[in-house]
């Protein structure tokens, strides 16, 4: 466990008054999933995103804003781009792809506006997202964001694969509210296992909805799940979904 993250959940146990035990069972989880690595110095294992969004939403208190307290994350003011930057050539002059951006503040991942459209922007403003079909989702590029590298690389692969995007609509709710952001996994575009991906039917906008593999189903199918019970499940093909990323970890609220 990174030196930030146990931190963190030392932090949660005080605020909350809870033993590792009880807070391990307050987000439902095996105690020794949190006693082991804080109790042991030799312990190898990082606590997992989920782990880390399990005690955020059972406690209120994000990991996120623990680490803005210290002054270890913080949000940066979006600075113009460099005009000596070039689009690759896969974008056909309309904007960024992920492997391509560098960003201004070295380390740093780009925050995307959750709307699709903004492809009007000067280049360099905009990064495209492909949706499937041969068409693309440009995204205009709103802000950078600094995240602590210990915390992020127990969030995602490849930090150069990673993206910040903002909540949009009430159908995440009560997990996802509308303005909070979340970390994008880009390597993450298959459904191995159960969870919240950025996804497109190939035609639309890309939304954040909750995947939930039907096992013995052939060809294999999944359910498509807003957390909102106010919204029906949709039961779909998995080749019929465009998972363009995995939701890694819980940034913090607009």
């Amino acid at each position: 466990m990174s030196e930030d993250t146990k931190a963190y959940v030392r932090h949660v146990m005080e605020a909350k008054n809870l033993s590792a035990t009880a807070l391990a069972k307050l987000a439902g989880m095996p105690s020794t999933t949190l006693t082991r690595p804080l109790n042991d110095p030799e312990h190898k294992f990082a606590l997992s995103s989920t782990t880390i969004e399990k005690i955020a939403a059972a406690t209120g208190i994000s990991l996120a804003s623990f680490l803005s307290k210290l002054g270890t994350v913080r949000e940066l003011e979006r600075v113009p781009l460099d005009e000596n930057w070039q689009p690759t050539p896969d974008a056909d002059g309309e904007g960024y792809e992920r492997e391509s951006y560098s960003p201004q503040i070295p380390g740093a991942i780009p925050e995307l506006d959750a709307k699709a459209g903004g492809g009007e922007g000067a280049v360099g403003e905009v990064m495209v997202l492909p949706v499937g079909n041969g068409t693309i989702s440009a995204h205009k590029i709103l802000d950078e964001w600094r995240i602590p590298p210990a915390y992020l690389r127990e969030a995602v692969a490849n930090p150069d694969r990673a993206i910040v995007l903002g909540i949009q609509g009430d159908s995440m709710l009560p997990n996802y509210a509308p303005g909070d952001r979340v970390i994008i996994d880009l390597t993450e575009h298959e459904l191995r296992a159960d969870g919240v991906y950025l996804i497109s039917d190939g035609y639309s906008e890309p939304q954040i909805k909750r995947l939930q593999r039907i096992m013995f189903t052939v060809p294999p199918r999944c359910r498509i799940i807003s957390d909102n019970p106010s919204y029906e499940a949709q039961e779909v093909d998995v080749d019929g979904v465009k998972i363009l990323g995995r939701v890694a970890a819980y940034v913090g609220r607009r």
